[in-house]
């Protein structure tokens, strides 16, 4: 009987032991795992994105970054990551609270000071379109990505809010921004489509007309939000096609969407508004007047912000308005 029990009593802490290195294991593992997942990058690692020209090397989580693109300082702002240089010349006004003194002032957009760039010790630049021709003044001081709108709105800031959630850490963030984005762009689209209507995309300067077409910076009016263009022979000019009432009374579009370019740029001052210069008859005669389809968008969010979290905002807003 005490045999039987010595044996009994040994295939139970044998059992104990096979149990309790399995457990061990098994912490081991977990443990091996939860490193796995959340050591990812230290401050300061290399890592590679790609931008507008291709792969870069950057910092992980830089500490001094200098920004002349506006819609990489939107998205920056909604992921909680601060510039410590700027441009502070008509910047919009969802992104005053950084003419603060606190942040260099690096001028404008076009007319920026390499100097302050180069006093603010870059660990990173970002810039957009209106600085390419500098690109590499600015390698020179530090890497340097080519972020900013590619004429393709929505691609674009998919595309600058992904790079910017892979270098700061922020990937699921980004993610949760473009879908909500993605689905208001959804249903916009389902409204606008059945409409069935025709637009036409009026950028309005002291006092002069130019229509933009499918084929230019604001051609996602069409391409992307479902109108349909009144004119397929636009010119691709920056500034658009230069146009007259009479043009407009002739094509007569369902929805005119106005952008005061002269506010914009912050030199509308004694100059006449948009609203001011199409306050005449000829536009008065047209089915978007007649129906209350004049559009006047937010300037400084189409114009000058680009593709950012908040200017997405603003423009979806403004066409959700308008169809609504």
């Amino acid at each position: 009987m005490k045999k039987r029990t010595g044996i009994i009593i040994a295939i139970i802490l044998v059992v104990a032991a096979i149990l309790g290195v399995t457990q061990y294991k098994g912490k081991d593992n977990t443990k091996a795992n939860s490193d796995v997942e959340t050591a990812k990058h230290q401050d300061g690692d290399i890592i590679t994105v790609t931008d507008r020209k291709g792969e870069v090397e950057v910092a992980y989580n830089p500490k001094n970054v200098v920004v002349l693109d506006f819609a990489s300082l939107d998205i920056m702002d909604d992921l909680g990551i601060e510039p410590v240089a700027l441009p502070k010349a008509s910047i919009p006004s969802y992104l005053e609270k950084y003419k603060d003194d606190k942040y260099i002032d690096l001028g404008s957009l076009k007319s920026y000071d390499m100097e302050a760039v180069a006093a603010a010790q870059p660990d990173l630049i970002i810039i957009e379109g209106r600085q390419e021709e500098a690109i590499a003044e600015f390698q020179k001081l530090a890497p340097t990505l080519y972020l900013g709108s590619d004429g393709d709105y929505f691609a674009s800031l998919e595309r600058t809010a992904r790079v910017l959630g892979q270098i700061f850490g922020k990937e699921a963030e980004v993610e949760e921004k473009l879908a909500s984005i993605n689905a208001r762009k959804e249903e916009l689209v389902s409204k606008t489509k059945a409409l069935n209507a025709t637009a036409l995309f009026l950028m309005v300067n002291e006092g002069s007309y130019g229509a933009q077409g499918a084929d230019s910076r604001f051609g996602y009016v069409y391409n992307e939000f479902g109108f349909t263009p009144i004119d397929t022979n636009i010119d691709d000019a920056t500034h658009g096609q230069e146009v007259t009432n009479e043009y407009i009374k002739e094509k007569n579009p369902d929805f005119l969407i106005v952008l005061d370019r002269t506010y914009a740029t912050g030199s509308g001052e004694g100059k006449a508004t948009a609203q001011e210069t199409l306050d005449n008859d000829l536009i008065k005669s047209t089915d978007a007047y007649k129906n209350g389809h004049i559009i006047y968008v937010e300037p400084t969010a189409w114009y000058i912000g680009g593709p950012g979290f908040k200017g997405a905002d603003v423009v979806l807003r403004d066409m959700e308005n308008a169809v609504k």
